[in-house]
């Protein structure tokens, strides 16, 4: 055999073996796959039916792209050859990655930070309805309305944010509601970009690895909800840092570092407060409110504090994840707390109103989700 023909041969196995050992290791089991880190639903595999062929391809095709052997380890070694090669996101429509080991979401997260897709004049006035709406019907009940818009992370660390990643226009999508209600409406959202601004460089507000705000952020977005209540009922106030114990720890965990499958690539901390005294509000079972269909984290939709003997107001929250660590600070200063997180659809919820009898109802939406509450109108809903 000639040396040209054994490479041709040589090669030509070689290239076998390569593309047959993930259906062979899938029986055989040698090397053994790791479990999906992907914070998403995994397609399922469809069901074959004759009468249904026209849709079947592109369903399997899904199921296995989601599903080929040995698929979360490649994509690991993918992902960690990019950043620890390459310096850059092997998943950039996802997630991105910034100065100094910043993490940060892509997509609607990233848009309203450039400034791309700003609300339309027509979607501003169906904000200024829908809200008044809320209000009117809150109102009528004895019942206060409070709104937040909690900044995503790009939009207060923006100097974390690569060359890249350049800021298109100004505001982005909550300072731009924010503003026109100002002007046109009755509505004030309470506002905390500023104070987060001021205290971001010596106050670690968001975690590194992960979109949401620490327990130091929920506290000083706690803290402006608190002064804006305290105008209308006397007896709830803000709370003092000093009261609290503060702890910090190292973590590679986040819910962003674990969407490029190794954590351990990145570092970052977690700050924990507790107060000196012990928490007042304390936990109290739920009533059983039915969670919105199709919601993926269940177990969040509801939550209930109460502090006992207390005469203080009682407040509903609707938020999205934003308001877990709002949740905890919050409930130290109302009598019974009750936070709903309805998958994102940051309805009325008018059913658990009339439950509850809150004297505040308070909502909170990250800005990057702030078009659901257009998806979601309880002035056109009975929920």
């Amino acid at each position: 055999m000639s040396q040209s023909r054994f490479k041709i041969y040589t090669t030509t196995a070689v290239f076998i073996v390569i593309i047959s050992f993930p259906l062979i290791n899938n029986k055989i089991k040698w090397v053994k796959d790791i479990a999906s880190f992907e914070n998403r639903q995994m397609a399922a595999e469809p069901i074959f039916n004759i009468a249904l062929l026209d849709p079947y391809p592109l369903k399997y095709e899904k199921y296995y792209n989601d599903h080929f052997p040995l698929r979360s380890i490649l994509v690991k070694y993918f992902n960690l050859l990019n950043i620890k090669l390459f310096k850059k996101s092997p998943i950039p429509d996802q997630a991105i990655i910034g100065n100094d080991g910043w993490l940060f979401l892509s997509g609607n997260e990233l848009d309203s930070y450039k400034g791309l897709h700003r609300f339309e004049p027509q979607e501003l006035l169906a904000f200024k309805k829908e809200l008044e709406y809320r209000k009117k019907y809150l109102n009528a009940l004895g019942c206060k309305f409070y709104f937040l818009i909690a900044p995503v992370k790009a939009n207060i660390y923006s100097d974390k944010i690569p060359f890249n990643s350049l800021r298109l226009k100004t505001p982005s999508w909550g300072e731009q509601l924010t503003d026109y209600l100002n002007k046109n409406s009755e509505i004030k959202p309470i506002n905390i970009y500023d104070i987060f601004r001021k205290n971001k460089d010596h106050e670690l507000l968001y975690y590194k690895l992960d979109n949401h705000w620490t327990h130091l952020g929920a506290l000083y977005a706690a803290n402006e909800i608190l002064k804006n209540i305290h105008k209308d009922f006397p007896n709830v106030s803000p709370l003092s840092i000093s009261g609290f114990n503060i702890t910090k720890t190292e973590t590679h965990g986040g819910n962003i570092a674990s969407m490029f499958g190794d954590t351990s690539l990145f570092t970052g901390d977690v700050i924990h407060l507790e107060p000196k005294s012990g928490f007042l509000g304390q936990d109290v079972p739920n009533v059983g409110y039915p969670v919105t269909e199709g919601f993926v984290y269940p177990s969040e939709f509801e939550m209930c504090k109460e502090i006992k003997g207390s005469d203080k107001p009682r407040i509903l929250i609707i938020s999205d994840s934003f308001g877990g660590n709002l949740f905890l600070f919050l409930s130290e200063q109302f009598s019974r707390s009750v936070k709903i997180f309805d998958s994102w659809e940051y309805k009325l919820n008018k059913s658990i109103v009339k439950n509850e009898k809150p004297d505040i109802v308070l909502l909170v939406i990250l800005e990057s989700n702030l078009r659901n509450v257009l998806k979601y109108q309880s002035r056109f809903h009975n929920k």
